[in-house]
């Protein structure tokens, strides 16, 4: 006697065909396939919080709402160079970060703005350095070459892709602040805040960085010495110098160029009588009062 078995076969089959419902129905919503970013969050979902004294309201978007704004999306590739210093591309596409703030409603008083992400990394602007400063992508970056550099603006980025000069390479990734560079050779890249939560804007005056200091103090020094030029935040200012009498700017000579080397920080060598005029920026503060320290060959 041929025995049956519990489930006949079509009950399997229909059985089979229900779970394969499932499955698929756990990759839809609304009939659709939800896209993904690479930050495991479905697309557009990612928000950032805008906060502080120097907003109308508190108020919160999302990334799709940013992409709704009028004029917002931007795309464009990147130069940038860091601490270490290594200079490199980004090939970016984002919103414009004005014109998100303008629509959180940024206030006309607002002096600093403070870029938070997901991890506690923060970094601070004065309003004039990442809104009002005219900032570039120069194609000669890796050379130092400031040619044909084109007009591009901070964004908040969702797709981009570190040294890559081609935008098809983008992919998706957690919001990030891109700050462009106003010059060459001016490093930027330190302060590119990945996983943007909040944006905190404040009225108080952000007041300017502390004067440099040296080491050996101003005064008689022997022919051929150095002197060592110094601040107390030396990992988020950089020094510029001049030694002919000249007011140093952000074009002059370098003292610290990197973090992270403190081999390339070379001291200065004094032949002859000379008056060290330095001048200290960062972002986050404005730039210090002209420092100058006058040296006497022995």
């Amino acid at each position: 006697m041929k025995r049956s078995t519990i489930f006949p076969k079509q009950y399997c089959l229909l059985g089979l065909v229900l779970m394969l419902c499932v499955l698929f129905a756990s990759g839809c919503k609304g009939g659709k396939v939800v896209q993904t970013d690479q930050g495991g969050g479905p697309a557009g979902e990612q928000a950032v919080v805008f906060s502080g004294n120097g907003m109308a309201r508190e108020s919160r978007m999302t990334l799709k709402e940013m992409l709704e704004l009028p004029d917002t999306r931007f795309e464009h590739v990147y130069s940038a160079i860091n601490n270490w210093p290594t200079k490199k591309k980004y090939a970016a596409r984002g919103v414009k970060l004005a014109a998100v703030l303008k629509s959180a409603g940024l206030k006309d008083e607002a002096k600093s703005i403070t870029v938070k992400g997901q991890d506690g990394f923060e970094w601070s602007f004065t309003r004039e350095q990442l809104l009002e400063t005219k900032r570039y992508y120069f194609p000669g970056v890796l050379t130092g070459d400031p040619a044909n550099a084109e007009p591009v603006e901070p964004i908040l980025a969702y797709q981009y892709l570190e040294n890559s000069d081609k935008l098809s390479e983008a992919r998706a990734d957690d919001l990030c602040l891109i700050i462009p560079q106003a010059n060459v050779n001016e490093q930027t890249n330190h302060a590119f805040v990945k996983g943007v939560s909040e944006i905190i804007a404040t009225v108080e005056d952000p007041g300017k960085w502390p004067a440099a200091t040296v080491f050996p103090k101003a005064g008689e020094i022997a022919r051929g010495d150095t002197v060592k030029l110094q601040h107390q935040e030396i990992g988020k200012v950089k020094m510029y110098y001049t030694l002919d009498g000249s007011i140093p700017t952000e074009n002059s000579t370098l003292y610290n160029p990197s973090t992270y080397q403190p081999e390339l920080n070379k001291p200065i060598v004094i032949d002859k009588d000379t008056a060290v005029k330095v001048l200290v920026k960062g972002f986050g503060k404005y730039d210090s009062d002209i420092a100058e320290f006058h040296y006497q060959i022995k």
